[in-house]
């Protein structure tokens, strides 16, 4: 079945076709030694697991857990009834929404109850790559993830400006761009030998921006910001779910206001995550 090379790509990734599955094969990853090409398909094939394993935890939600709870933890992460979910925090927001924040104050996450009721389910057919998987994103570390290298096609070499920890993280689709400096503010998860950024705000920041705002998480971690090198935020204060909203919080107010700057040219709507938002033709 042939695809119009401007529709959605059947991934569902959101990106038109042409800049996703159907884009040609960068010489980069033509030239990738065949083990590492192996690893770039495995990641690949996560993502989309992951795709399909988010609507399912969606849909679960909508049955089991109902408006209610969908309406207070919206208003908890958006500071109240009155304030309306920006598109810039959808794919944040869903990643702490499923994946950090308890359902209740006595109950798990909500992906951790789903889990939970498939293992009840399932038993020993249960499909361990989604077990895996799911682990892995209840483990995933909120960051201000600094794009150090660009491979194209490939991946994005990334180090986090709060706790100091590097990652490489497989991303096909050239998700973060293609400016190192900038700065995301996400979630890495790690799988074995995969790591993979999810959870991204769509609001990408230059790194002398991004580093105002780390300099608040610190102060907001009770960390000295005087030092050179700059002190590390704790992994524990970083755990806390209601932390990831202060620092969205932080972020989201810091971007806003360097992307309204009347003097400044540019459109934080990067074409890697949301398409084209000028209509690009072929």
């Amino acid at each position: 079945m042939s695809v119009d090379r401007n529709a959605p790509c059947p991934c569902g990734s959101g990106r038109k076709f042409k800049k996703c599955h159907g884009a040609a094969v960068p010489p980069e990853v033509a030239a990738l030694p065949a083990p590492e090409r192996e690893r770039l398909k495995q990641a690949v094939q996560l993502i989309e697991r992951d795709r399909r394993v988010h609507q399912e935890l969606l849909d679960w939600c909508d049955r089991k857990l109902g408006p209610e709870w969908a309406n207070a933890a919206l208003d908890q992460f958006a500071g109240g009834p009155e304030n309306e979910l920006s598109e810039y925090d959808e794919s944040f927001y869903a990643h702490w929404l499923l994946h950090h924040r308890p359902a209740s104050s006595t109950t798990a996450t909500p992906a951790m109850q789903w889990l939970d009721a498939q293992r009840a389910r399932h038993g020993a057919r249960m499909d361990a790559d989604v077990d895996t998987l799911l682990t892995a994103q209840r483990d995933s570390r909120i960051g201000l993830w600094r794009v150090t290298q660009v491979d194209a096609g490939v991946g994005y070499g990334l180090h986090d400006l709060l706790t100091g920890t590097t990652a490489f993280v497989y991303d096909d689709a050239g998700t973060l761009g293609e400016q190192p400096d900038d700065v995301c503010l996400g979630y890495v998860l790690t799988l074995d030998d995969l790591q993979l950024v999810l959870g991204t705000h769509l609001d990408l920041l230059p790194l002398e921006e991004a580093e105002q705002v780390a300099q608040q998480v610190r102060a907001m971690a009770g960390v000295a910001t005087d030092h050179v090198p700059a002190p590390r935020v704790s992994r524990e204060f970083l755990a806390d779910p209601l932390q990831h909203i202060a620092l969205r919080n932080a972020w989201h107010e810091h971007a806003a206001g360097y992307w309204n700057a009347t003097d400044h040219d540019g459109d934080p709507l990067h074409d890697g995550i949301l398409g084209d938002p000028h209509g690009e033709s072929t």
